[in-house]
């Protein structure tokens, strides 16, 4: 089981942020409930909220008990003793040099430990951060080092670029983690390893048997008090960008037999995706953006009357995209990307549709494979039976099994910060590969932010703009 002795400080900066309250905390709590952190450890919160220590305990007490559906009280307590606080200002020196102090102090009888900085803040401030994490000297001491950097990293290519040039003017690759939370997923895993195991979904894996592949991560819930971030990133740029395209990678990529070539695997699949050809890049990608409607039985407002919403607004709730791929097993197979809030249910998944060979007869549907990550989470192959009678008709035969994680299971932001401690950058993102994904999205970020682009509406609690389905239809093809 992945654990760690070493003694470590995880400084998050933004620690009144939502990613910290919904995911870090949590996690973080989790690690020490499973016994997986040492006996020296500190959780330093730095943010510009003004805040006592014991306010701040409170904060992340209740963030745990609202995700957690039960909490050891005794387990939380000992984790709370490990908790700190510290108001700063990102573009004041002086607040991470008095950082630096209370570390050194936390520290004092821990020997050589390692230092995580986790940078969970909004673009204009991660340059101030970076820059004050190197010349306040918190960068400097006789541990390791690491920065954890949460996508999406940068708003585009030039912005991406910029942050890179900033975290290596001071600092080593290998003090450098980007981090996409889907790749601590056991399901998202689950994907290449599937294959790994299994030669048999290999052979079936080429162009010759496949039709097409949807890749779809469909959402129930809102932006949940997040219009500042929201507002100015949209669903294409949130989840296309990374969480989509890393999956599509993990499915095409080249099997390797050390997970020390993962990421260079992924980055070789990720480059041979590319938009295909088109009059209209309309052709090629859709938005929408959620009206009100029930979800459930709960009646809930439409994007534009969300708090913090521009009542302007033109940001994407829903999105979809059609790629192509250049390597050889794939290439004419099409990738159908789609995401979207405030829909009728939360999953995600791939679907593979094969080739109809033949016609079959009455009532028979292509052979498809489902790899269910999110929601009822399983891996469903369809096929087809005859039904009784001199007739050929035909009903689905359905074999399916719950895809769970069965044995040493951590939340994937837990599960990363631990592979951050041991050094292990195999599951975290490159520069090429951010830079690549970049390069595919920013020509239709561009089209999409365009007054002239349409963008559709869908009531909450639906599957999505109805335009969505006249757009993959063209192809001839459903979403399944």
């Amino acid at each position: 089981m992945l654990s760690t002795t070493s003694p470590f400080s995880f400084l998050l900066f933004g620690a009144s942020g939502n990613l910290a309250k919904l995911k870090l905390y949590p996690a973080l709590y989790t690690l020490a409930l499973k016994k997986r952190l040492p006996e020296h450890y500190a959780v330093i919160g730095f943010a510009r909220s003004e805040m006592d220590e014991a306010s701040f305990r409170v904060l992340v007490a209740e963030s745990i008990k609202t995700d957690m559906l039960e909490v050891n009280q005794k387990k939380l307590d000992d984790f709370l003793g490990h908790v700190h606080y510290h108001q700063g200002q990102y573009d004041q020196v002086k607040d991470f040099e008095n950082l630096h102090q209370k570390l050194n102090a936390l520290e004092k009888d821990w020997g050589i430990s390692v230092r995580l900085a986790y940078l969970s803040v909004p673009p204009d401030v991660m340059h101030d951060a970076l820059k004050n994490l190197c010349a306040s000297g918190v960068h400097e001491h006789e541990g390791n080092f690491r920065v954890l950097v949460e996508k999406p990293i940068g708003h585009n290519l030039a912005s991406f670029e910029t942050i890179h040039q900033q975290l290596t003017s001071c600092l080593g690759i290998d003090e450098i983690f980007l981090l996409d939370h889907y790749l601590g997923k056991e399901a998202v895993r689950n994907t290449y390893y599937l294959r790994f195991a299994n030669p048999l979904l290999e052979r079936l894996f080429k162009n010759t048997l496949i039709q097409h592949v949807e890749i779809t991560a469909l959402e129930s819930h809102g932006i949940q008090e997040r219009a500042g971030y929201f507002e100015h990133t949209g669903t294409f740029r949130d989840m296309f960008q990374s969480h989509l395209l890393m999956m599509a990678s993990l499915l095409t990529m080249q099997i390797k037999d050390t997970d020390d070539l993962l990421q260079e695997s992924r980055i070789g699949a990720l480059k041979q995706f590319y938009l295909p050809p088109a009059a209209d890049l309309n052709e090629i990608a859709l938005q929408g953006q959620y009206a009100a409607g029930t979800i459930g039985k709960e009646e809930v407002p439409g994007y534009l009357q969300e708090k913090g919403v521009d009542p302007r607004s033109r940001t994407n709730t829903y999105a979809a995209l059609k790629l192509l791929s250049r390597e050889s097993r794939w290439q004419g197979v099409p990738f159908y990307l789609r995401s979207g809030k405030r829909l009728a249910k939360k999953e995600t998944r791939i679907s593979i549709q094969f080739q109809v060979p033949r016609p079959v007869g009455e009532d028979s549907n292509p052979n498809r494979l489902d790899i269910i990550l999110q929601g009822e989470a399983g891996m469903r192959i369809v096929l087809q039976t005859k039904l009784g009678g001199t007739e050929p008709k035909f009903r689905p035969l359905i074999l399916e099994d719950p895809l769970v994680c069965v044995g040493d299971c951590l939340p994937e932001h837990g599960l990363l910060i631990l592979e951050a401690i041991h050094g292990r950058q195999h599951w975290f993102l490159t520069f090429d590969e951010v830079r690549a994904a970049w390069r595919l999205i920013d020509p239709i970020q561009a089209h999409l932010e365009k007054e002239s682009t349409p963008l559709s509406l869908y009531p909450a609690g639906t599957m999505g703009p109805k335009e969505s389905d006249a757009w993959i239809g063209r192809d001839g093809i459903r979403w399944f």
